[in-house]
């Protein structure tokens, strides 16, 4: 477990201690230890090196919360993004997922970019980030399954 959390440090520690709410290890380890009990982690690597992973949380009637989503800086590619969408993509077309929400902190300025960029919408603002939500039977959700079907 610890190549996730020293993965998550990397990519989030500076933003995450930007906006007052810096990473509490042992919290992110729970999270993880549940999710992949329960078949949510969803992870990319190479040569058996982690590049990526994911987490889901079913919140119920449908909708699917993304818990942590990470992507190692210099393996931010099309290629790792579509592995890691895929794997998500048959999850939620398995469970008839319709939502998918995931929050974004204000201070990062990249995830706020990429989701607006796959097609969430901001559903709810609050002082430290926003609330996106992206209906997944929707047209805007085309761009996230587009990416998801090349892999």
């Amino acid at each position: 477990m610890r190549e996730y959390i020293d993965l998550t440090l990397l990519t989030l520690e500076g933003i995450s201690s930007a906006a007052g709410r810096p990473i509490d290890e042992q919290v992110y380890l729970e999270s993880l230890e549940i999710a992949m009990n329960n078949g949510l982690l969803f992870e990319v690597r190479r040569n058996g090196i982690l590049l990526s992973y994911a987490t889901l949380k079913d919140i119920g009637s449908g909708t699917w919360f993304i818990l942590i989503f990470i992507t190692h800086p210099n393996h931010r590619t099309k290629q790792v993004f579509g592995e890691l969408f895929s794997q998500i993509s048959t999850h939620l077309e398995s469970v008839k997922a319709r939502k998918l929400v995931s929050n974004v902190l204000r201070v990062n300025r990249l995830s706020l970019a990429f989701h607006r960029k796959l097609g969430f919408t901001v559903t709810r603002k609050a002082d430290i980030g926003f609330e996106f939500t992206m209906d997944l039977d929707s047209s805007k959700a085309m761009h996230w399954k587009h990416w998801s079907k090349k892999f």
